[in-house]
């Protein structure tokens, strides 16, 4: 068999072999291959991990106990109803809470303090009768005579007091009367003026402690001047006893003042002594007017 030698110097031809994919050239070819190596390590490590990972877990599922079943809710429990010996029936409650006391009225309420004023006018008429048994002059003894007054007055009162119980009040009161110019009759003989007075107790009735009637009475001490017609007509003043009544209605006009018209009867008994001189008089008056009363 005949040796073959090889020369070692001699060189082969070095180039790209020929292209496996027609028409990728050999860079390409050289990139591609350095690029895959990497990419091939990467899967060599990550697959071990990976199954060992998938591993531990598994064995860790089945270590862990499993978890306490949730606490069952507790039962309500119903007390049941009382036991009854028998129905009860239905029944109506007649019973009312107590009343409370009345509130006193005080507005338009006749009551406390008690003040009234007067005004009117009318008729006033008095006698006179010389009661001594004789009447000395020149000529011998003359017995005594009587002689009247008639004429117009004007009333002015005042009273104040209190009410001890409502609609009731009582005081003192003064009573004036003023003459106008008048009248004597004994012949046709003298004009004179004058006055009348009144002063003592009084007492006042509301029959209606909220209402406006009211009547009302005094008694007490009386005084009047006149001319005595039998000494030639000079002023004298009598003195006794007397009373009044009256009856009238006010009207509340605020919360404690009411004002109304009034009717008042007035009469006395006087009498004066001088020297041959024994004179006692009646008089009486009948005014109609007005009142402002605070009560």
């Amino acid at each position: 068999m005949a040796d073959v030698k090889v020369n070692a110097s001699a060189h082969l031809p070095v180039g790209d072999p020929e292209p496996i994919f027609p028409g990728v050239s050999s860079a390409h070819r050289r990139v591609t291959r350095i690029s895959m190596k990497p990419s091939l390590l990467c899967i060599a490590f990550a697959v071990p991990w990976f199954t060992l990972a998938q591993t531990g877990a598994a064995l860790a599922q089945e270590a862990a106990p499993p978890p306490p079943p949730a606490a069952a809710p507790a039962a309500v429990q119903v007390a049941p109803a009382p036991a009854t010996a028998s129905p009860s029936r239905p029944s109506i409650v007649l019973t009312t809470a107590p009343v409370a006391p009345a509130v006193a009225r005080k507005y338009h309420f006749h009551e406390g303090f008690y003040l009234r004023t007067s005004l009117g006018f009318g008729d006033y008429r008095a006698s006179f009768t010389d009661n001594a048994s004789y009447h000395v002059t020149s000529n011998g003894v003359i017995p005594g005579s009587s002689y009247t007054e008639h004429g117009g007055s004007m009333s002015l009162d005042l009273l104040i007091g209190g009410s001890p119980s409502p609609g009731v009040s009582i005081g003192g009161a003064l009573l004036l009367e003023p003459l106008f110019g008048a009248d004597y009759d004994r012949g046709g003989s003298g004009t004179h003026g004058g006055f009348a007075t009144l002063v003592g107790p009084f007492i006042d009735a509301f029959p209606d402690t909220t209402k406006g009637w009211h009547l009302g009475g005094l008694l007490g001490l009386a005084g009047q001047s006149f001319q005595s017609l039998n000494n030639d007509g000079a002023t004298r003043r009598a003195g006794g006893i007397g009373g009044a009544a009256w009856f009238g209605y006010d009207f509340w006009v605020a919360g404690e003042w009411a004002i109304g018209p009034q009717i008042r009867v007035m009469g006395m008994r006087t009498t004066d002594t001088h020297s041959n001189e024994d004179i006692s008089a009646w008089a009486r008056s009948f005014t109609l007017g007005i009142s402002a009363v605070f009560n």
